[in-house]
């Protein structure tokens, strides 16, 4: 069982990786999220994309003095390579917002939106981009029982990386009298959706393409199987009928519209072959740049290297006035 534990850090750990360079970037992760050994995976491989493509990179593991030591280092561009809270609820976007220091990915509005399961739903509903039944359940409702049949998922409202995801089948041994609220008071449970997990990167508000995750060990597709070799195999494109393929890439950009989201982000979907429907999961505004992250993978796959997706990340980036 994975440990998802936050740390509260006082300091910032700062690291000048390339001196020299034609812009000064800094490359901000780690953090204090349940997801910070995802970020810092990830910034390995960006890391290494910007010192090739030219750049001045120093990274800062963030902690409670970042507008401080931002001031001090005083960078051209952040790119932000935090997962989690803090980097992917908004609140990162709105201290460069403060500051006027330029940003990759999406800003303020769009990353809490995202961030944030219930209002998300909320805004993809009324978008006519169907989600799956669910109700949120709260802490001081006490329930004894199933909030609804099973199966069911349980899902955290603000964390990502599946982070405190459960699926309940009516086989398990769970008793949700015992459940533990251990991401805060409230929850969604959502109706379970038989059907294949299917992936598409957006970049400027276009999709690249869909990537099928087959699963080989759990049963969905939790942490550990995002970010664990062996756990699934990446099937690019995905092997669906092109009305379906087609239809993926459309309300992949229609729910990054809606959200406001922009520069790049990763839209998720269960499709039931039985209903022959589109079911949305998320948008995560962040997606990891870890060696078995997807969004760089199907960025390859329509003709944007790593190195090229990096650089059209800095180019985009800005803040919000």
């Amino acid at each position: 069982m994975t440990n998802f534990q936050t740390t509260y850090k006082t300091f910032s750990e700062v690291k000048l990786l390339s001196p020299t360079g034609k812009k000064h970037i800094v490359l901000l992760a780690g953090g204090m999220s349940a997801e910070r050994e995802v970020s810092l995976s990830s910034a390995i491989g960006v890391a290494a994309a910007l010192i090739k493509n030219g750049y001045k990179v120093t990274e800062i593991d963030m902690g409670a003095d970042l507008a401080s030591v931002l001031q001090n280092v005083n960078p051209d561009i952040v790119f932000n390579c935090l997962h989690g809270t803090y980097g992917e609820d908004g609140c990162v976007p709105g201290l460069l917002n403060i500051l006027r220091i330029p940003y990759t990915h999406s800003g303020v509005l769009a990353s809490a939106l995202a961030f944030d399961k219930r209002k998300s739903r909320e805004i993809f509903v009324s978008n006519n981009i169907k989600c799956a039944p669910a109700i949120i359940v709260k802490k001081e409702q006490n329930l004894k029982s199933d909030p609804m049949p099973r199966p069911y998922v349980i899902k955290p409202l603000c964390q990502g990386s599946s982070v405190g995801v459960q699926l309940i089948f009516p086989e398990d041994d769970f008793n949700f009298a015992d459940y533990k609220f251990e991401y805060g008071n409230e929850i969604l449970v959502e109706k379970y959706i038989k059907g294949r997990e299917l992936q598409v990167a957006v970049l400027n508000g276009k999709a690249l393409g869909v990537l099928e995750i087959e699963l080989l060990i759990k049963r969905f597709y939790d942490y550990e199987s995002k970010y664990s070799e062996g756990y699934t195999r990446h099937i690019l494109p995905a092997q669906i009928n092109e009305s379906i393929y087609q239809k993926a890439l459309t309300l992949s950009e229609k729910a990054f519209e809606v959200l406001g989201c922009r520069s790049v982000g990763r839209v998720e979907f269960i499709y039931s072959e039985e209903e022959e429907e589109l079911y949305i999961l998320e948008i995560n505004t962040h997606p990891g740049f870890t060696p078995l992250s997807i969004v760089p993978e199907i960025a390859s796959y329509s003709g944007v290297s790593f190195d090229d997706l990096i650089e059209e990340l800095l180019s985009t980036a800005k803040y919000d006035n």
